[in-house]
């Protein structure tokens, strides 16, 4: 038996008693009788790897989303799914457009709900999860982030580079965030001849998710 992978486990069986919860790395590891250091290593590769997620530095851990796509389960979004389906689906009724409910994931955007058009001509997704800068919705949340984390964000994942035609350096990213930020509103041209649009979705006074409509150019 390969007593890490065992460890790995325990650790994930043990934040997911409580997915609310942000568990410390002590707490973690007394309860498991790990070694602290030990435990700090099992930990920091889960995260990596979107296992756990720690929302903070220096903070707790709970589960990441790579553990609930192994069941399906976004529970940890399901708040937000619950009062979100029927809505997406209305929207989609009334637009004909096909439309998702996204989340951001360390530099990637995360489509949680999705509800396709039924026009003869559809634009066919090639993933549920995509670059930040490649998408309207991902655009959004990143532009109602603060300065904060928008700066922790650049410094880990960089520039958009080619991925965003109107960015050529770091004062122009901030000049296009900041005014999706003042209109709520992301708009994106891909390559393809597809728009996607994109505005956020607030709990209180934090963009949790946001909102998105995408279709060809050709539609209308």
């Amino acid at each position: 038996m390969i007593q890490v992978i065992h460890r790995a486990l325990d650790i994930l069986e043990f934040i997911a008693k409580d997915r609310e919860k942000e568990f410390g790395l002590g707490e973690i590891a007394d309860k498991l009788k790990l070694n602290h250091g030990t435990c700090a290593n099992i930990i920091k590769t889960l995260v990596n790897r979107g296992y756990l997620d720690q929302l903070r530095k220096k903070q707790g851990y709970k589960l990441g989303l790579k553990a609930y796509y192994l069941t399906g389960n976004f529970s940890n979004k399901r708040e937000l799914l619950k009062v979100s389906k029927e809505p997406v689906k209305k929207l989609r009724e009334k637009l004909n457009e096909s439309c998702i409910l996204a989340i951001v994931k360390d530099n990637m955007r995360v489509t949680l709900l999705k509800e396709l058009s039924t026009q003869e001509l559809q634009v066919i997704s090639n993933g549920e999860e995509k670059d930040v800068y490649f998408t309207a919705t991902g655009r959004t949340i990143l532009a109602c982030m603060s300065q904060k984390e928008q700066e922790f964000f650049i410094q880990k994942y960089g520039l958009p580079n080619e991925k965003w035609e109107e960015v050529g350096c770091k004062d122009d990213l901030m000049k296009e965030l900041g005014k999706i930020k003042e209109k709520q509103l992301a708009i994106h041209f891909d390559d393809a001849h597809i728009v996607g649009v994109g505005t956020p979705i607030y709990k209180n006074d934090t963009v949790i998710a946001s909102l998105g409509v995408w279709g060809s150019i050709y539609q209308r």
